[in-house]
């Protein structure tokens, strides 16, 4: 035990050296924006060291605001926190999107979708035109249909988001919901990998709360309850009772669908101090199917890393939570759900497309210049070389010319001197071959080597001799014995000869 306790210890010193590095490095922020109808809320942050740190918040009630005038607000804070590039999220607030879960009847997620768009105008009161769709499938146990969350918004609400962050300069990359982003803190709250039971998780807002619930790991259930912290102001008791019902019925409808784990436990958190004491109102929740439900809140702002800044203006604004916000930034990887729309996507999309093909047009035209460039410089250095290789030339040429008259001359007598008396040496070398039966007639000797042998013996064999010798003093070649011819001379038998060879190379 104590070797693998300081085991622990050197890796965790190794990590912290490893983030001081990495601090000098830092990621583009990430920006998120939630607009409805009374309040704008807006938070950013980036990962620094390895973690995610919420560098800065805002909000602000409109009241009679125009849309230019909150645009001009989020511009002014970009301005002011120095956003330039950022990653922009834009957050559907849960009163303004409709979730159901629905069975199709298949396992294959493109039919799945095509399903869903066609379909999609019988799960709400609005025409398929006038909404923005998207869903995820949940995982569970092989069946031959899958079940679908799915996440419904008015076009309106999406438009006017994206209207308003882009009158601010800002391009809204992706319009989300918060309920994966909050499922994940709710994990982390609630470590229990080994439940039996489903979690649900309550968010409370400014108007309204939403209710998750996660089964396996993965978001089953999302509910919009219309009941928020500025209700329980006006009347805590009436509103108290509401809350309960709607929780209730929420829960219920849960169970009855029949699409996870019942809940075991609840978590609760957002403007929960305005609730009062939380175990007084959801006791007069329903328990579940199994049992009764374990209700217990926590403190957002502990679950997150937030900057000193940041934190003042949360203790500023406790009428405010930014629970949503800060579970979408800091677990964004869990964003499963994008509502923006379809004809802006492809918009994008071509944009995107447009723009990378210019890029490439413009590294070819680059490359294309920078191949012209070193081609032409090759060339002009070239020229020049030639130009003063030319210039060499004409002033050394006619020098050139009498050196190269006088360089053949001398090569001429060289091989003039070389080649004088090698007459002699080939008389002095056949005469060795020649006796008293053999004399010579004629002995032909011109500058390519060849020579030509004519005489007569006293037999035809000490021709054939003569011939055999030569071809073994390896002075000749190519010895052939051209013309042989007998006759008698006086009483006795001759044989006259003619020999062709040639100087053995080297001689």
């Amino acid at each position: 035990m104590r070797g693998m306790t300081r085991t622990n210890l050197s890796f965790s010193k190794n990590k912290r050296s490893f983030f001081k590095f990495g601090k000098f490095a830092s990621m583009p922020p990430s920006l998120v924006v939630s607009l409805d109808s009374e309040t704008v809320k807006m938070a950013h942050g980036r990962i620094l060291q390895d973690r995610f740190v919420i560098e800065g918040v805002f909000s602000m009630e409109l009241g009679a605001k125009s849309d230019e005038q909150i645009s001009s607000a989020i511009l002014l804070y970009c301005q002011t926190q120095k956003i330039t590039r950022a990653k922009i999220l834009g957050l559907v607030s849960p009163k303004f999107f409709i979730s159901k879960n629905v069975d199709v009847p298949s396992t294959n997620r493109e039919e799945v979708a095509k399903i869903i768009n066609l379909q999609a105008g019988r799960f709400t009161p609005y025409a398929r035109e006038e909404i923005a769709i998207d869903f995820t499938c949940l995982e569970g146990v092989v069946q031959h249909f899958t079940n679908v969350l799915l996440f419904i918004v008015n076009r309106k609400i999406v438009e006017r988001l994206v209207a308003v962050l882009g009158n601010a300069k800002l391009r809204i990359d992706q319009v989300v919901v918060a309920s994966h982003g909050m499922a994940a803190t709710y994990g982390i709250v609630d470590r229990d990998v080994s439940r039996e039971r489903g979690l649900g998780g309550i968010h409370m807002g400014e108007d309204s709360s939403e209710l998750t619930v996660l089964d396996k790991e993965q978001v089953v259930f999302v509910r919009h309850i219309p009941v928020g912290a500025r209700t329980f102001r006006k009347d805590p008791e009436k509103f108290r009772v509401d809350f309960a019902q709607e929780l209730t019925r929420s829960i219920g409808a849960y169970h009855d669908q029949g699409i996870g784990r019942p809940v075991g436990k609840l978590l609760i958190t957002g403007l929960v101090d305005d609730l009062g004491p939380v175990d007084d109102i959801l006791n007069q929740v329903s328990p579940a199917p199994s049992g009764k439900i374990e209700v217990a809140g926590f403190d957002y702002r502990k679950y997150f890393t937030v900057s000193d800044a940041a934190m003042n203006h949360l203790r500023q604004t406790p009428a405010v939570s930014f629970f949503d916000l800060f579970s979408v930034l800091a677990h964004s990887d869990q964003n499963k759900v994008d509502l923006l729309l379809p004809e802006l996507k492809l918009r994008r999309k071509v944009r995107d497309v447009s723009r990378d093909i210019l890029r490439f047009g413009v590294l070819i035209m680059a490359i294309f210049f920078l191949v012209s460039l070193f081609m032409g410089s090759k060339i002009y250095f070239k020229k020049s070389l030639n130009q003063k290789l030319q210039r060499i030339s004409h002033q050394y040429g006619e020098q050139a010319k009498t050196l190269e008259v006088i360089s053949t001359k001398n090569r001429i007598v060289k091989k003039v001197i070389a080649k004088r008396g090698k007459e002699l040496v080939v008389l002095n070398i056949i005469s060795g071959f020649i006796g008293d039966d053999l004399y010579l007639s004629q002995i032909n000797y011109d500058s390519a080597g060849t020579v030509s042998i004519a005489g007569t013996a006293d037999s035809m064999s000490r021709v054939f001799s003569f011939v055999t010798q030569l071809k073994h003093s390896n002075y000749f070649k190519s010895v052939e014995a051209k013309e042989t011819k007998s006759r008698k001379e006086g009483k006795q038998d001759v044989a006259d000869f003619l020999i062709d060879c040639e100087l053995a190379e080297g001689f």
